[in-house]
């Protein structure tokens, strides 16, 4: 369950990122150039040294559903590796969702060492996944691009390009947001007179 007040700070949030970027409140937001603005590193499975080229057919072609991204820490420094077999939407909303842990500041509950020493994550608690998913959801489609698509009578799909989001997420927010409910009932208040 999300800390009372969460849902509203995220939306603040949102702003305030959007503002760095010289960006309206409803613009689309790239999870990469978030990332950069950060400096937080994004790769993808094959920059990463040593990996074979069976383990990235592996990670690729053979089980590419078996993951989508994780972040580690190296120095002082945060990676987050991303699948790039997945569609370039489902890898916005993944870096999203790996950057909004580290925006957070939430501790692994969790976590190993690699033979050659770096810090390797392996989970974090349901409440911080939670805060993760709403924040990740919220700063790339938040309430005002919700009610942007509505009014503009962009398509679903027209929304998901726009905004480099999947079906699901655009779904998910915007019943999660109720921004179709809130949109019927002015309508018909208006309709009332």
């Amino acid at each position: 369950m999300l800390k009372r007040g969460f849902k509203a700070q995220s939306e603040r949030r949102s702003v305030e990122i959007r503002k760095k970027f010289g960006l309206h409140q409803d613009a689309p937001l790239s999870a990469r150039k978030v990332a950069a603005a950060y400096d937080i590193l994004v790769w993808t499975e094959a920059d990463i040294a040593g990996v074979s080229d069976d383990d990235l057919v592996q990670l690729t072609v053979r089980d590419p559903d078996s993951w989508s991204a994780f972040t580690m820490r190296v120095g002082e420094k945060h990676l987050i590796v991303v699948n790039s077999s997945q569609s370039e939407p489902r890898q916005n909303s993944v870096i999203m969702h790996e950057l909004s842990h580290i925006l957070l500041g939430h501790e692994l509950t969790s976590a190993g060492l690699t033979a050659d020493g770096h810090f390797v994550p392996t989970s974090y608690n349901q409440d911080q996944e939670d805060e993760a998913d709403w924040l990740a959801g919220t700063l790339l489609l938040p309430r005002p691009a919700l009610l942007k698509i509505r009014r503009s009578g962009l398509t679903d799909h027209q929304a998901q390009n726009s905004y480099q989001v999947s079906s699901q997420m655009l779904t998910w927010r915007i019943r999660m947001t109720g921004v179709d409910y809130q949109l019927s009932n002015a309508r018909k208040r208006r309709a009332r007179g």
